[in-house]
């Protein structure tokens, strides 16, 4: 029992402070920031697949927005080269196929939807819908060598 012991008192508000600061690491909706890279991917994210079955239509429709949303930063062939990267951060190359392991299709997907603020990747979840992102994610894919 911690009573009204003033040693104690302050050991439970840090503890309390603490708890709260490690309740706030989850985040919002169960999403898990990873505080290395500023992304913010839910728990189950790499396990996730497309409910869009991929087709020339869907991979298509991908590349137009590939083109109209994604090109400026991450360049026409997506090696991360477009006219308005950042060149102290550029973007990610697409064309690594190395990086499949690291970004399966439900990361992908998460990274698009939510984007992050350092370095400066835009959430493309208030221009289109979850249906275009998974679009974009079958055209990206398709840049892998």
């Amino acid at each position: 029992m911690i009573g009204r012991h003033p040693a104690r008192m302050a050991l439970a508000a840090a503890a309390a402070v603490w708890l709260v600061a490690a309740a706030n690491v989850v985040g919002v909706a169960g999403q898990v920031p990873d505080a290395s890279d500023g992304w913010h991917i839910p728990e189950g994210a790499a396990a996730e697949q497309s409910p869009v079955p991929a087709s020339i239509a869907v991979i298509a429709r991908g590349k137009g927005l590939y083109q109209s949303k994604c090109q400026r930063c991450h360049g026409p062939d997506g090696s991360g080269r477009g006219p308005e990267a950042d060149q102290d951060h550029p973007p990610a190359d697409l064309t690594d196929a190395r990086r499949a392991s690291r970004n399966p299709d439900g990361v992908m997907f998460y990274k698009i939807w939510n984007g992050r603020a350092k370095p400066r990747m835009p959430a493309m979840k208030s221009e289109v819908s979850a249906a275009e992102v998974w679009a974009i994610v079958h055209y990206v894919k398709t840049l892998r060598k």
